[in-house]
């Protein structure tokens, strides 16, 4: 095969995969990489951080509590609620083969718990907010019916001039497995800087 078969037939790959969604980086063009960090209590967050990380192909990494919080909603409750009001930061386990220099966006994920994100979350932002400097981080959060309320602009607030905080997004916690396509969507536009 000669130099243009070749260049044909490669414009005939990209065009078939373009059709099927998938892009191949230019020559010379670094490959974006991505991670999906996230906390989650009920599964709901849970659910959301794998189908964001499955469409974007990012790493999954679960942040986890050092003490757990009950399995009782209740107790839970009784736990959280407190730490969320006085913005306390709960220690968190480290998450084994997380460098963050690696990517170039991380999306995390939260519950929404009274208006804000969940202690072990802030605890993670604010651990990892020097080494997140000059990267894209993003938001997405789950949540009961109170939507995004001051979720977004605490998350914001914790990076300050740090990172480059992108718009955050907020899901019904009771529908997030019927919203694969809300979710895929707003990945593809986190992605593309929107």
């Amino acid at each position: 095969m000669n130099r243009r078969e070749f260049v044909k037939s490669m414009r005939a790959v990209a065009g078939v995969a373009a059709i099927h969604g998938f892009a191949f980086a230019k020559e010379g063009e670094k490959k974006m990489k991505y991670a999906v960090v996230y906390f989650s209590w009920s599964g709901n967050t849970r659910f959301a951080a794998e189908t964001v990380a499955k469409k974007a192909g990012a790493d999954l990494f679960e942040i986890k509590a050092e003490k757990p919080y009950s399995g009782d909603f209740g107790k839970c409750c009784d736990e959280a609620k407190p730490e969320c009001y006085g913005k306390t930061l709960r220690a968190i386990k480290p998450i084994g083969g997380l460098d963050l220099a690696k990517y170039d966006l991380v999306f995390v994920g939260s519950p929404n718990w009274w208006g804000t994100m969940a202690p072990p979350v802030r605890t993670w932002a604010t651990q990892s907010k020097e080494s997140l400097k000059g990267k894209k981080v993003c938001l997405f959060q789950t949540h009961g019916g109170g939507g995004m309320q001051r979720v977004g602009q605490e998350f914001a607030e914790i990076f300050g001039d740090t990172a480059k905080v992108l718009p955050p997004k907020a899901f019904s916690g009771s529908s997030i497995k019927s919203n694969v396509k809300a979710l895929e969507d707003f990945a593809d536009e986190r992605i593309a800087g929107k």
